[in-house]
């Protein structure tokens, strides 16, 4: 994907073709923006006149272009050429190819306005002390002066449409705008911004920046199709490499930062004369404050001539101890392939060891809030926020060379477990806005257990022989550390050849390919064979979601519009209502809501588990259970946004007593209108004491006097307790009571509440280090409508109970 050229888009050979001569065209009429033109040809757009015998009079100009080719408008809303072949998205009207970012509008070409603003929170600039390695691709793509220890100069700055009309720039797979960013594993609109610094008329320090993910996080736009719609704004630059001006050995003193986009004309606009904004800078000769005699950077405190950084360290022994080898299939549209965690479908050969990072410093790795972070990247494939390049992973053969590099994304950053069990360290905070799960604690160590996803190195092509794996974290040294000297380890492995697949019979629910015939888990699920959840597929009578009822949630209920007349809710199932335009506001929900509703009924003749999801549905919505039949009973519940801010729809899950009930579903937005799909789950599944968890955080617990089943999936039988915990789709629960047990502890989780099948069990020991009682579990949610998974806390043996804690958050 390479980027383009402000008039080259599309000619022949991707350049405009000679405009042929204008003699003999026909006269009469003005040209302007309307294009009205002589001969017989009648109007047309800004892109051309009418016909003549030679082709279309480009509007404005002399340039008439042959039967078969459009006008190529520049990025100034001029005429430039003609060109024989424009993309599908830009063309315009009868005859116009319209530039980069520019959107066609009643059959003309019309550019938004970009203009730069001071951000809207956080210092505009600050100054950092970063370490780069001498292989770091700041280096390579010269965003930097040199390895070592830099000085930067970031900035922060608001882009802003001001226009009238959309900034269009598209999907970054597929548009040409776009080019991909190795350095980041991202797609950028390089060169968008120049940053100049200035000391009178001497340039002191200059760069071109690439922008990441221009689109508003609550606009129309997404970072998957990227642009802006009038008013919208975003804070950029977003990238994680080469975001900054580098400014070692430049002088302390007062300056002026001159930054523009859209420097080159790349992209169209109304305007280009109000795209430069000038911030004053005052540069000190350290980036923070003086400690201990060091520059201690910006954000982070002296204490007693302490800096208070950070100092993280991958643990080399927790590498050797769990180095292996297996094997998995992944389908085409796997989120590995798309994360770039292997090299693609099918049976793929993977080195696997367990990630610990010990954060040793004396300071709290602490990033700050995700959204407008560029730090950060929301996967639409997960559902949750990256952490962009917090480590590092590569396999180097003999001569030193790279021969597979596997970058894991750390997407949440938790305390796992303490550097001192006998001693922890306390836990810290995350700072105002942040969610805490990226955020790790001084003293405290984050850990990623074998069989995470993209916890490994493809290793599918490389020869067998003896190798050296290599991790590195913050690597790219987005986090300033007390030192950089520990954030390398380097294990020697050897990888055995690759074996082809011996067909075996199928192990369902462990999501292994045991029959060869790259399917995992097919056979599964019940008669039906339903494996893989996927979004029901209506009219072809098959159980695509795997919830055991064919083609449900498919035709709309009819009067579910109105309290008077719900929709009724009975069996297991998902349902389904229309938010018309005609639907008007009845209800005011707690949790939000501007838009119409649809309402649903049900009742429990005794005590149950209920959940209920809009995470299908076509609009955004939010969820309350009002007591009763009707709009006047007291709330239950109400639920928005329980997936994520990027995740439309919500999810609720509680246990009710026997009654009657009214779900109200209500539109976000007001003026939306759309199918609504509500999943609805009833269940006692596992028991009468089986508690219902709801958010993230620590939750407390004793088996003292619990039962002991007659059988357990995760070793001997002890005393357990059971939780129901609501699952969103393509995100993970992850559980840990490394620290908070008094006894030795397993934890049985299963995605699906009421389905033996899904059921995993814990790390086996020394799960957390330093603490052998301690262990890990996690969920990952298949379901597209999310459901109801399980948490079974027990010991070891039958004699391990007592009181607990479990740390429990949703990423």
């Amino acid at each position: 994907m390479g980027s383009f050229l402000a008039m080259g888009a599309a000619c022949g050979d991707d350049a405009p073709t000679e405009p042929p001569s204008s003699a003999g065209t026909g006269g009469g009429g003005s040209s302007g923006d309307g294009g009205r033109g002589g001969g017989e040809g009648g109007s047309s757009s800004n892109g051309g006149d009418g016909g003549s015998d030679e082709g279309v009079r480009c509007a404005g100009s002399d340039i008439v272009c042959p039967e078969g080719a459009r006008c190529q408008i520049d990025t100034e809303g001029r005429p430039s050429g003609c060109t024989a072949t424009c993309d599908e998205a830009r063309a315009c009207g009868d005859a116009a190819c319209c530039s980069p970012g520019a959107s066609c509008v009643g059959g003309e070409c019309m550019a938004a306005d970009l203009v730069l603003e001071p951000a809207e929170r956080g210092e505009p600039v600050a100054f950092e002390a970063v370490s780069v390695a001498e292989d770091a691709c700041e280096v390579q793509r010269g965003c930097v002066g040199g390895s070592g220890r830099r000085a930067l100069m970031r900035f922060n700055v608001s882009l802003r449409n001001a226009g009238e009309v959309p900034l269009e720039l598209g999907a970054p797979s597929e548009s040409d705008v776009f080019e991909p960013n190795f350095c980041e594993s991202s797609y950028v609109v390089p060169r968008l911004f120049r940053a100049v610094l200035r000391q009178g008329d001497a340039v002191a320090a200059e760069a071109e920046l690439d922008a990441r993910c221009v689109a508003m996080a609550s606009g129309q736009y997404s970072c998957d199709a990227q642009g802006l719609g009038p008013g919208d704004h975003v804070e950029q630059p977003g990238t994680v490499a080469c975001n900054a001006l580098d400014v070692t050995g430049v002088p302390a003193g007062l300056y002026e930062l001159e930054i523009t986009v859209n420097p080159r004309k790349t992209l169209a606009e109304a305007s280009f004369d109000n795209n430069t904004i000038v911030l004053p800078v005052d540069y000190p000769a350290c980036d923070g404050t003086v400690c201990g005699g060091a520059c201690c950077p910006t954000g982070h405190e002296c204490r007693a001539d302490v800096c208070m950084v950070p100092d993280l360290v991958p643990d080399e022994g927790r590498i050797v101890d769990t180095l292996r080898f297996s094997y998995q299939t992944f389908p085409a549209d796997a989120c590995e392939i798309m994360e770039g965690c292997i090299g693609g479908p099918g049976r793929r050969h993977l080195l696997q060891f367990e990630g610990r990072i010990d954060n040793a410093g004396p300071g709290h790795v602490d990033p700050g809030p995700e959204f407008d972070n560029p730090l950060f990247e929301y996967a639409q494939c997960h559902q949750h926020f990256h952490f962009l390049n917090f480590t590092d992973y590569r396999l180097i053969d003999a001569g030193g060379a790279v021969v597979t590099q596997g970058h894991k994304q750390a997407f949440c950053l938790v305390d796992m477990a303490p550097l001192d069990p006998v001693s922890p360290a306390p836990r810290g905070f995350p700072s105002s806005g942040g969610t805490g799960c990226n955020f790790l604690s001084a003293g405290w160590a984050d850990v990623y257990e074998v069989g995470t996803a993209c916890q490994w190195v493809d290793v599918t092509d490389v020869p067998e022989g003896d190798y050296v794996l290599r991790v590195a974290v913050n690597p790219a040294g987005a986090i300033a550390e007390q030192s950089i000297e520990n954030n390398v380890v380097e294990v020697p492995v050897h990888v055995p050849a690759y074996t082809p697949c011996v067909p075996e019979p199928e192990i369902c629910g462990d999501f292994i390919d045991q029959d060869c015939d790259e399917i995992p888990d097919n056979g599964c699920g019940g008669s039906g064979g339903c494996a893989f959840p996927m979004p029901e597929l209506c009219g072809n009578d098959v159980d695509d979601d795997c919830n055991g009822v064919p083609d449900d949630g498919c035709t709309p209920i009819p009067g579910a519009d109105s309290c008077e007349t719900p929709g009724e809710l009975t069996d297991s199932m998902s349902y389904a209502a229309e938010i018309t335009a005609d639907n008007t506001p009845e209800v005011d929900l707690s949790c939000g809501g501007e838009g119409g509703e649809v309402f649903f009924r049900f009742t429990l003749p005794s005590e149950e588990v209920v959940y209920l999801g809009t995470l299908e549905s076509e609009i955004d919505t939010v969820l309350a259970v009002l007591e009763g039949d009707g709009c006047s009973g007291a709330a239950v519940g109400c639920s928005a946004r329980s997936c994520g801010e990027l995740t439309v729809g919500t999810n609720f899950a509680a246990r009710l007593p026997a009654g009657t009930y009214t779900v109200v579903v209500k539109a976000v937005r007001p003026g939306a209108f759309g199918r609504v799909r509500l999943a609805f789950q009833r269940t006692s599944c596992l028991g009468e004491a089986a508690e219902v968890l709801a958010g993230s955080g620590l939750v407390s617990g004793d088996t003292t006097g619990r039962p002991i089943p007659p059988r357990s999936a995760c070793g001997p039988s002890s005393p357990e307790q059971t939780f129901y915990v609501p699952v969103c789709p393509g995100r993970a629960v992850v559980v840990s009571s490394c620290g908070l047990t008094s006894f030795p502890m397993t934890i049985e989780t299963a995605a699906d509440a009421c389905d033996p099948a899904t059921a995993q069990c814990s790390s086996p020991l020394n799960a957390c280090a330093g603490d052998p009682e301690g262990t890990n579990a996690a969920i990952f949610g298949t379901r597209t409508g999310g459901g109801l998974g399980a948490i079974t806390v027990s010991g070891r043996t039958p004699v391990d109970f007592g009181p607990y804690q479990l740390f429990v958050t949703s990423f």
